[in-house]
């Protein structure tokens, strides 16, 4: 019986006896398990997605939420932003015109989907949304850039200074808005606002050598000689090595008609490997009558 055996097997030394079977069979099926979970292979963890993939995901997600509200233009909007973003511009673009369509208003999208067709290559398209953004928003500054750029892309100089224009008035302070101004004036060939453009942005920020330089060639082209001079002068002063300016002056003073002080300015030009056109050289020898400078 059970209880016999039990009583029958009290403990003894481990000489003494060896150890029964149904003990010895149990600790070897348990080294078994133990030596199978040590060896067997380790569960790797899931790849982290990719950049691509990671945008697929989201496009998807949203692109399900227009489904579900299909009458949400926030929706269309966010899934033409996640389609802009992943380069998808014609899709982008019909995101963006169905967010209009529920919100005819949506200054955001019109604006948006200017820049989809201003990369699909509809210039004109791209400026009618943007000016139709405006319209909503008379002073978004980040339409006002987009458009900008899109009409200097076209070489709409006088309808890029109108607006810009607007933009300085939104951003009084800004350097940057201001000498795009100034070189838009110049550019358009109105010497006089350029000139007036330039000396706002030298007081906004002094200590350009570039801008007194664009100040100077300013007023030589409208022949203030004097005035241009004393400018390129004050650019050497913030940085001898202006190349541009030192060149200025050989032009300026030959147009002075100063020849010695032109063929000094040329001299420097030359001592400093600064290149000279060789159409204004020929036009100094002429006019100068010289075919270098005077000997001292």
């Amino acid at each position: 019986m059970l209880e016999e055996y039990l009583l029958a097997s009290a403990p003894r030394a481990a000489y003494d006896s060896p150890m029964p079977v149904f003990r010895t069979a149990f600790i070897l099926v348990v080294a078994a398990l133990l030596a199978g979970c040590a060896t067997a292979k380790k569960e790797e963890p899931p790849k982290p997605l990719t950049p691509q993939e990671i945008q697929a995901q989201k496009i998807s997600e949203l692109r399900q939420a227009t489904i579900s509200a299909p009458n949400d233009p926030q929706a269309q909007y966010a899934l033409g932003n996640a389609l802009f973003d992943a380069g998808r511009f014609v899709e982008a673009k019909n995101a963006y015109q169905s967010a209009i369509t529920l919100k005819p208003d949506y200054a955001a999208a019109y604006c948006n989907l200017g820049l989809c067709l201003r990369v699909l290559g509809q210039a004109d398209d791209a400026i009618s949304a943007y000016q139709r953004a405006l319209e909503i928003e008379p002073n978004d500054e980040t339409t006002l850039k987009n458009l900008i750029e899109a009409l200097r892309g076209k070489g709409d100089v006088e309808s890029s200074i109108r607006y810009l224009t607007q933009l300085t008035e939104l951003r009084p302070d800004d350097v940057l808005v201001r000498s795009e101004l100034a070189n838009l004036y110049f550019l358009g060939n109105d010497f006089e606002a350029a000139e007036l453009a330039f000396q706002e942005v030298i007081r906004l920020d002094p200590g350009m050598s570039s801008d007194y330089y664009n100040l100077g060639l300013c007023q030589m082209q409208q022949e203030k000689f004097d005035t241009a001079l004393t400018t390129w002068l004050t650019a050497l002063a913030y940085d001898a090595n202006n190349a541009s300016v030192r060149k200025g002056l050989a032009v300026l003073h030959w147009r002075r008609g100063d020849y010695d002080s032109a063929w000094k300015a040329v001299v420097d030009c030359q001592t400093r490997n600064i290149p000279l056109d060789n159409e204004f050289l020929s036009a100094l020898r002429n006019d100068s009558g010289q075919i270098g400078p005077a000997a001292e």
